[in-house]
């Protein structure tokens, strides 16, 4: 992997250089601050990692876990699995991961404005659920333009991670989440991620081999639009805007909560939800209620009206669908689910295991039979209980086993010893075992262990 450097040089005579602020890391400056490209936080770590000529894993086991004292991300990475890298999208929302990323690099790199890379400022308003894609999406002809450019820099701009986008407006492509070459799609930070280079192949992601987006498709080129319009907005927006916009919507209506969700097809209670500041709406709910009432989405979300917006209106709210109908006779089904509590042997079985034996939709069993529902459910919580307690009566012989293991070898029967030779990583976390471990201690005189006394 070729590193491309972007640093001033200087001298070691320079007087101006404050050597008493040094950083572990270089002061990478962030792209694209300010505007709707701004760089995203993930692309921020891959890009840091190429600056300093290593693989962005070997960044994360030798700087970002220790420093994040969470180790057992990189026992995860030894074992083979993703572990991390699987939900890396969440650093770029407004979760605590997101919070806790920031903070570090900020402290590693000697930068203050991090969080802007990440959708912090937005986290009382906007939740985190269907937010952020688990894949990375880019546009080539982005990619191309930035490697032509004069300062060359490549990155990951935050907007391509955002579900709702699915459209460059700037070339009028559709975002491809495939490698032109292996067509495989990359995960928003890998071990081998680098910003423009697919994480598998390493192939150039500046191909262009997604189409032009159609003319009439408004409602994608809107929704990137409205969403560059929010990146864009400094203003830090909270629950409160979002009641005043939804209160003003429905008394400029003359309607109500019901004739408002019904224009929005979405459920009555679910408005309510929403009206009344109890839950947020997702960003593509609001996406549409901008439009179809003609509000600024930066103006919704601080409770402002703009007479200026154009509407653009949007297919209609997309339905959970039930693919689980109840087919059979209820006199049918209420006899199956009799037989299936009554025996002792299928105490495994949670509600939603019974319905699926019977061909029913579990929502038919809770309305129609509830008391065979609740026996079922309390047979369930007790074959629960029954397993836990099988699982720390092994676990417990395996940790006498392994003491004798120690002690027969003539070595103090640290933690790290124990769970090695147990083969369960970070198995003594867990309050059970750990205290179970403790009495072992003390019945055999140590004076010493690693849970402080």
């Amino acid at each position: 992997m070729k590193a491309v450097h972007h640093f001033k040089t200087w001298h070691d005579t320079d007087t101006s250089l404050d050597w008493k602020r040094t950083t572990r890391l270089f002061q990478l400056s962030p792209q694209g601050l300010g505007t709707s490209m701004v760089e995203s936080l993930a692309g921020y770590i891959a890009r840091l990692a190429n600056e300093h000529c290593i693989k962005t894993g070997r960044l994360f086991i030798d700087v970002l876990t220790p420093y994040l004292n969470k180790f057992y991300l990189n026992e995860i990475s030894k074992r083979g699995g993703n572990g991390f890298y699987d939900s890396s999208h969440m650093i770029n929302g407004n979760s605590v991961a997101a919070e806790q990323f920031s903070t570090m690099l900020n402290d590693l790199t000697g930068n203050t404005n991090l969080q802007q890379l990440t959708l912090l400022r937005f986290a009382k308003a906007i939740p985190q659920r269907g937010l952020l894609r688990n894949v990375r999406a880019w546009c080539p002809e982005c990619y191309e333009e930035m490697k032509q450019s004069i300062s060359a820099i490549v990155y990951e701009p935050l907007i391509w991670s955002l579900r709702a986008v699915s459209v460059c407006r700037k070339h009028h492509r559709f975002l491809t989440d495939l490698c032109p070459s292996c067509t495989r799609t990359n995960l928003l930070i890998d071990r081998r991620s680098s910003s423009g280079f697919c994480s598998h192949c390493n192939a150039w992601l500046g191909r262009a081999n997604t189409e032009k987006t159609d003319r009439c498709d408004y409602e994608q080129y809107s929704k990137a639009k409205m969403v560059e319009r929010l990146l864009e907005s400094m203003q830090i927006p909270n629950k409160d805007g979002i009641v005043v916009s939804l209160n003003r919507i429905v008394a400029q209506e003359n309607s109500n909560i019901t004739g408002a969700a019904r224009k929005l097809s979405v459920p009555k209670t679910t408005f309510w939800t929403w009206y009344k500041g109890r839950n947020l709406p997702q960003l593509e709910d609001v996406l549409r209620i901008c439009n179809k009432y003609g509000i600024d989405i930066v103006d919704f979300y601080l409770g402002h009206f703009n007479d200026d917006y154009s509407p653009v209106i949007f297919a209609k709210r997309k339905k959970k669908i039930n693919i689980k109908l109840t087919t059979r006779p209820l006199i049918e089904v209420r006899s199956i689910a009799k037989n299936l509590v009554m025996n002792s042997a299928n105490g495994y079985m949670h509600v939603q295991a019974m319905a699926d034996e019977i061909g029913c939709n579990k929502k038919t069993l809770y309305n129609h039979f509830p008391a065979l529902c609740k026996a079922q459910a309390m047979k369930w919580k007790q074959y629960l209980k029954k397993r836990k307690r099988n699982r720390l009566e092994n676990i417990r012989r395996e940790v006498d086993t392994a003491l004798m293991w120690s002690s027969e070898r003539g070595e103090h029967p640290t933690v790290p010893k124990l769970e090695q030779y147990m083969k369960k990583p970070a198995i003594f976390r867990e309050a059970e075992v750990k205290n179970h471990l403790k009495k072992r201690l003390l019945e055999a005189n140590y004076e010493r262990n690693n849970f402080g006394g």
